[in-house]
């Protein structure tokens, strides 16, 4: 709809010019007009404010339920992670009570009683497949083994027993259940259960079963996490026993600081941590008043914090909506209260101003106010009728053609200014290590700066292509190394080749050959065949970039295994902005790449040659003649 801060536009035909001597316009018609652009305006933006006045308290509403219940869901996470904390705690002190109960039994065997050591290992061996633990060692009181399941009977064992956490035993006559260590057999973290082995009221030697980490992280498995949740089991030291995520990484490793000392102040607790990977997490942990382990489980913050912004943004969305619905029906009330009336009485004055009769005004649906307005033009057609029209096409004509003249002359300079502007803003915001971008924004920044440099590219072939096409371009001819030129584009394609799932090859038959050219053009016609080779070809295919000796030539030449020509495009390839029935799939392009290194070429006394084939890749070459 046309705008009434344009009335005086419309008022009289845009190549008419009136001779300012020749019109006196009243003061009360100036003050009328604008009284009516003030009016339209403000009715524009009454409403606008009038929607969203009516919908902020809804949305804010909405906003503070979705916290609330954000807060009520995280509460409740953390409530099932200290239970779980708690349940996992009392399996593996059960678990542990378990295999403390089997050690019991096996250390009263009458083979230990008589130090007959070969039979119980005979019996240590048979009692292993009935208890998840990986070896039996039989520790005497000076720290030796006696006897290790890993090793045969006889075979040299280590000289130390274990941990000096062992020597316990002998000190109390209790169990004793060790931090995790290297186990000097295995050479693996390992734990040790051991309970003594007893004659009288002497300890004689301390059965000891190892147990592998493995066999804790399934105690935690089988807690059912979800698959995002972090759980851990730390031994008395904080040293990590178990994990459920990158277990091998972080075995026998120190937990996080904050936790271990939380741990060891009380029993049970919930902090912010961030783990060992540099996951911020909230964290529950539950201590065994048993074996003084702790089993800690983490909540990505992450995690609670996504669905707090699926909520915002689904409340966004909807408000969008409810919002754009409002300003439809606000809008369209002003169109058939405001601006309707006000397109009738531009109509009305364009005919007062070509001498027409307006005819009688709709009083029905035009409103009083558009009604005023009407006498006073109407006084005002009485004055503008005496005055005499004048046209001058011949100014408008040479205003036209200093606009395009001064387009033409500032397009260059106008276009590529704000566009490296664009583009050097899109660099600094990706090098920004000190304020890191996310991911979304990553990406969304990289859209730009990719239809930045396409819109770069496009505004370069088409200056290039005038350039040719008017003979203001410049050949500057200099010798060449073509098989140095040839590699230096094998590495500017090569990642766009390998993001695009191709193979870029480059053949060179004749390494120290060199041509006299342009080397900056002869750059660019090679690397924009090798950009079409790598647009139309697909991923799994090969392009071959080859340089070849041709008689006294050199022949350069891009082969791929794309899409191919038929005949009937080949006739028109070379016609400019001619995209050969391609512009309207998603392969960027203006359709002169082409043209340009034709002309190049031509400019450098070549030609570019093709040879294609639908579904059968397409080869482009050109040759130049050698120099010493």
């Amino acid at each position: 709809m046309p705008d009434t801060s344009r009335l005086s536009a419309f008022a009289m035909p845009e190549q008419l010019t009136w001779r300012a001597s020749q019109l006196p316009v009243q003061a009360d018609v100036a003050r009328e007009n604008q009284k009516v652009q003030g009016a339209r305006l403000h009715i524009r933006s009454s409403l606008i404010w009038l929607v969203a006045a009516c919908m902020l308290p809804g949305i804010l509403l909405s906003a503070w339920f979705i916290v609330s219940d954000y807060r009520q869901h995280k509460a409740q996470a953390i409530q099932n992670a200290i239970a779980i904390a708690r349940a996992a705690t009392a399996n593996l002190d059960r678990d542990l009570a378990g295999t403390s109960a089997a050690l019991r039994v096996l250390a009263t065997s009458s083979a230990l009683n008589n130090d007959d050591l070969a039979t119980f290992y005979t019996q240590a061996l048979n009692a292993l497949p009935y208890q998840a633990v990986s070896n039996y060692v039989l520790i005497d009181e000076a720290g030796r083994q006696l006897l290790n399941t890993l090793k045969p009977w006889g075979s040299p064992l280590p000289t130390v027993g274990g941990p000096p956490q062992l020597g316990r035993i002998f000190d109390t006559g209790e169990p004793v259940l060790t931090d995790v260590f290297i186990g000097p057999v295995t050479g693996k973290p390992i734990l040790a259960l051991g309970v003594p082995v007893k004659r009288g009221k002497q300890t004689v030697y301390s059965l000891n079963a190892g147990i592998f980490p493995e066999r804790i992280a399934k105690v935690l498995l089988s807690q059912n996490l979800p698959s995002h949740w972090i759980s851990a089991v730390l031994d008395s030291k904080g040293h990590i026993v178990a994990r459920t995520h990158e277990m091998d990484r972080f075995v026998g490793k120190p937990a996080v600081p904050d936790l271990i000392r939380m741990s060891r102040q009380s029993s049970e607790g919930v902090l912010e941590t961030i783990t060992l990977e540099g996951i911020p997490v909230i964290t529950a942990y539950s201590r065994s008043r048993v074996s003084d382990w702790c089993v800690a489980v983490g909540i990505p913050q992450a995690q609670l914090t996504a669905e707090l912004k699926r909520s915002l943004i689904t409340l966004l969305i909807a408000s969008m909506l409810v919002f754009a619905s409002a300003l439809w029906v606000a809008w369209r009330l002003a169109v058939t209260r405001v601006m309707q009336p006000a397109n009738e009485l531009l109509k009305r004055m364009q005919a007062i101003a070509q001498g027409q009769e307006p005819g009688p005004v709709d009083v029905r649906h035009t409103p009083q106010e558009f009604i005023m307005l009407e006498h006073g033009f109407a006084d005002m057609s009485k004055r503008l009728r005496e005055r005499e029209q004048e046209r001058d096409a011949k100014l408008a004509a040479e205003a036209a053609n200093r606009a395009k003249t001064a387009f033409l002359s500032r397009m260059s300079h106008e276009l590529r200014t704000p566009l490296n502007a664009v583009l050097g803003f899109t660099q600094v915001l990706q090098l920004d290590h000190g304020d890191p971008l996310t991911e979304r924004q990553r990406n969304m920044i990289g859209l730009i700066d990719s239809a930045g440099q396409h819109l770069l590219s496009m505004i370069t072939d088409v200056l290039d292509f005038s350039r040719i096409e008017s003979g203001q371009l410049r050949i500057e001819f200099e010798r060449v190394d073509a098989s140095s030129l040839v590699q230096e584009c094998h590495h500017m394609m090569a990642a766009e080749a390998s993001q695009a799932g191709l193979q870029l090859i480059v053949a060179v038959d004749s390494p120290s050959g060199a041509v006299r050219a342009d080397r900056t053009r002869l750059k660019q016609v090679l690397l924009n065949l090798l950009s079409n080779a790598l647009k139309y070809t697909r991923p799994g295919g090969h392009v071959t970039l080859s340089l070849q000796r041709h008689g006294s030539q050199l022949r350069f030449a891009v082969q791929d295994t794309g899409l191919g020509m038929s005949p009937d495009q080949l006739t028109h390839l070379f016609e400019p902005f001619n995209r050969l029935g391609r512009h309207h799939s998603d392969k960027p392009g203006t359709g002169i790449g082409l043209v340009i290194c034709k002309q190049l070429l031509a400019l450098m006394s070549s030609e570019l040659q093709v040879r294609s084939e639908p579904d059968q890749g397409s080869t482009f070459w050109f040759d130049l003649p050698e120099t010493p």
